[in-house]
């Protein structure tokens, strides 16, 4: 696996990209990985069974090419690129889509719908698929950890593009050179969606991961008819366009012997990941009465976080997308309902008057030193203050679910569970865990789950 001399960083990511085998990947990157694919078919299966997810589907099925790849949740196929992309935008509807705070975004829905499409095209085998699938999502996210992104700039759509290529072309069998090529060119072809999206409820954000599925895959073709990138496409994307500080040895240092892939994170709440630390210091205050909180008991709910925290920041919430993204609607719908599932993120819950009125009185402070940890701690501090005088405190050091701060393995496939049987049934649903958790041993990726329509 050891580069040829004289190379520079997008050698050492080409040369990774093609010689690395499944056995060079550490253990604990494939174990991680297995459970990620599993969270994610589930997490595209439940996103396109929302209404716009839906009428997308009826949208595209007569205008796009018929293929082997899997719509999930809609027991429909159709052609690689429009498989991945449907299940790329429905991956991110309902905010349960996996995560990676070391590279500032969210590498597995970047590159899993378009190494599951292109695999079950080609009738590539399971091994192939895994292996496909955990170099797209570490280059993926060490090209992510290697800059300092913008509050500005949303990441998906960006540097997912070259991990959605990696994968698809590892697929395909690309040589060390035209793999280098395709890095360049993948990275010069990002999009840059704002971040400002999702604050507003904005669901066109979902299809900024869409963009890495569709252009992942074009930008092989494109390879593959002779096109061409820059020199290094990476660093002017990364260093001027959108990002800034790229650190280009940052990408391959200990490449190959350190995985990325191994400390990525899978979501517990319904909600983008940094109100999760808000959250878990809200139910350790919520925990310390025995008597359940009820609105009209609060004065006010005092949180001291971390600069994302208080940037998901609105009150006045327009759906229930825009739910997902404010700090004071999940306090206020996980206080007023007294649980923390899917059901505090509803557009019922949106239009609650009491919900909102209790969200208006949250207060919000940034504390730098407490940015200044981030990522490496998420501290929160969540104080609830009570009309009779009572205050509940609670504080979060590191997220539940980092792997400084694991989840129960079993949680994890409780969420799976609890998200695929509605859709799938008990029995499907627990084929397809079944075949997931030892994907490496099917001949064909088209043999999931006995090769049922999911």
């Amino acid at each position: 696996m050891t580069p040829p001399a004289q190379s520079d960083y997008l050698d050492e990511l080409a040369h990774f990209a093609t010689h690395t085998r499944l056995e060079d990947v550490a253990d604990s990157a494939l174990a991680y990985l297995r459970a990620i694919i599993a969270d994610t078919l589930a997490a595209c299966a439940a996103g396109n069974r929302e209404p716009e997810m839906r009428a997308l589907l009826k949208k595209q099925l007569p205008q796009v090419a018929a293929g082997r790849a899997s719509v999930f949740g809609s027991a429909k196929r159709m052609n690689p690129q429009d498989a991945a992309a449907l299940n790329a935008a429905a991956g991110c509807w309902l905010e349960l889509d996996e995560g990676n705070l070391a590279s500032n975004g969210h590498p597995g829905i970047q590159v899993l719908p378009s190494a599951m499409a292109v695999a079950q095209q080609l009738g590539a085998s399971g091994e192939q698929f895994l292996l496909a699938s955990a170099l797209g999502y570490e280059i993926c996210a060490r090209i992510g950890s290697a800059c300092d992104m913008r509050m500005s700039i949303h990441p998906h759509g960006t540097y997912g593009v070259v991990g959605a290529a990696v994968a698809t072309a590892r697929l395909a069998g690309l040589d060390p050179r035209r793999m280098r090529e395709l890095i360049n060119l993948a990275a010069s072809s990002p999009i840059a969606g704002n971040r400002q999206s999702m604050k507003d409820g904005a669901t066109l954000r979902n299809w900024y991961a869409s963009h890495s599925a569709l252009m992942g895959q074009m930008a092989v073709r494109l390879i593959d008819a002779g096109f061409t990138g820059p020199i290094d496409g990476i660093k002017p994307t990364c260093d001027d366009v959108l990002f800034d500080n790229f650190r280009p040895q940052e990408v391959v240092r200990d490449l190959g012997r350190r995985w990325l892939l191994a400390d990525g994170y899978i979501k517990l709440y319904s909600c983008g990941r940094p109100i999760h630390a808000a959250i878990d210091a809200l139910r350790m205050a919520l925990a310390k009465t025995p008597v359940p909180v009820r609105p009209e008991d609060v004065e006010r709910i005092e949180v001291r976080a971390f600069k994302f925290v208080v940037f998901l920041n609105r009150t006045d919430i327009r759906n229930a997308f825009a739910t997902r993204f404010s700090t004071p609607f999940a306090l206020a719908a996980i206080t007023a309902k007294g649980s923390h599932g899917l059901e505090c993120f509803t557009a019922a819950t949106a239009a609650d008057p009491v919900i909102n009125a209790l969200a208006r009185k949250v207060e919000m402070t940034e504390v730098p030193e407490y940015s200044a940890e981030f990522p490496r701690k998420q501290l929160c501090d969540v104080a609830v203050l009570l009309k009779d005088g009572t205050r509940l405190d609670g504080h979060c050091k590191i997220i539940r679910g980092e792997p400084a701060n694991p989840a129960d393995p079993a949680e994890v496939a409780d969420k799976y569970f609890a998200i695929a049987r509605p859709i799938w049934g008990e029995r499907l649903a627990g084929e397809v865990y079944t075949d997931v958790m030892r994907v490496e041993k099917l001949a064909s990726l088209r043999d999931l789950a006995g090769g049922a329509d999911l």
